[in-house]
């Protein structure tokens, strides 16, 4: 099973992670490193802190996921390096 197949295309069918628990019967951690590995294998899955998990509709979505995850990887390493300067 394959969580790209559970998915639609546009954040307006996103599925929630429940949904996705639900539907697979997966806890809540496995379904997330099921979509981890799907990603790293090429699969556009694209999600938002509201709505779910979701396939690109079009390019704009597909950027504003990527700008968005961007974003919070240069959050994470400011967090990391003013630990480090602590």
């Amino acid at each position: 099973m394959k969580i790209t197949d559970l998915l639609s295309h546009g954040q307006a069918n996103a599925v929630p992670l429940r949904d996705l628990e639900e539907m697979t019967g997966l806890d809540g951690r496995t379904v997330r490193a099921m979509i981890s590995a799907e990603r790293r294998a090429g699969a556009a899955i694209l999600s938002d802190n509201v709505t779910g998990y979701y396939l690109p509709a079009n390019e704009e979505e597909k950027a504003r996921f990527v700008r968005s995850m961007r974003h919070r990887a240069k959050e994470i390493l400011c967090a990391a390096d003013a630990v480090e300067r602590a």
